[in-house]
């Protein structure tokens, strides 16, 4: 996978990003909002199998289970984070994140990250709209998502049936595809009638 913005080049990780993979896992942002990232525990020398698994479901045409892509800078050639991506398997809805490395914060990188990437899933694969979801405490991360074009949906409270007990809120965000043939995009105030393309139209 491989998409330039004005300023950022999206793609999918190579071998010798393992240490900046790394870097993004233990940055202190990510370890407050998204500890389990990759693994609670990770080895170092464990996260090239991670981008191995990533670049194999890459190469096996998989857009259902989860990977990260790196967010490069076009001039420094630098990673700074990534975007995160799957098929939420609750919701059943594909979902995008991202983590950035604390030093690149505040620039506007993960929203741009984001809109060139959702914009390229939905064309290329004839998606309505990806979702996005982070911990209400987030505020960074959901300004990002406004910039990215992404808007509030609702704000969620996770049930535990393993432990009955509430877990966070969380908020849920959709950002429809600029081309989206729906005549109402759905967030919760008009009527949705599933994917835009009917029965008979294929």
């Amino acid at each position: 996978m491989y998409i330039e913005t004005k300023r950022l080049i999206i793609r999918d990780f190579k071998e010798n990003d393992v240490n900046v993979l790394y870097r993004i896992k233990t940055d202190e942002q990510v370890l407050k909002f998204a500890p389990d990232f990759l693994e609670v525990d990770l080895d170092p020398a464990d996260t090239i199998n991670h981008i191995n698994r990533f670049n194999q479901l890459e190469n096996d045409g998989d857009i259902d289970t989860w990977r990260c892509y790196a967010i490069e800078h076009k001039q420094t050639r630098e990673v700074m984070g990534c975007l995160c991506f799957c098929k939420e398997d609750m919701l059943f809805e594909y979902e995008l994140g991202w983590m950035m490395i604390g030093d690149y914060t505040m620039n506007g990188y993960a929203s741009e990250a984001a809109e060139a990437f959702a914009e390229w899933f939905c064309e290329k694969h004839g998606v309505d709209y990806l979702i996005a979801v982070m911990d209400v405490d987030n505020s960074a991360s959901f300004r990002s998502a406004e910039k990215a074009g992404f808007k509030l949906f609702e704000k969620r409270t996770v049930y535990d049936y393993s432990y009955n007990r509430y877990g966070d809120d969380y908020y849920y965000l959709r950002r429809y595809y600029s081309r989206c043939a729906l005549a109402d995009k759905f967030y919760g105030d008009s009527p949705y009638e599933g994917r835009s393309v009917k029965v008979g139209e294929q």
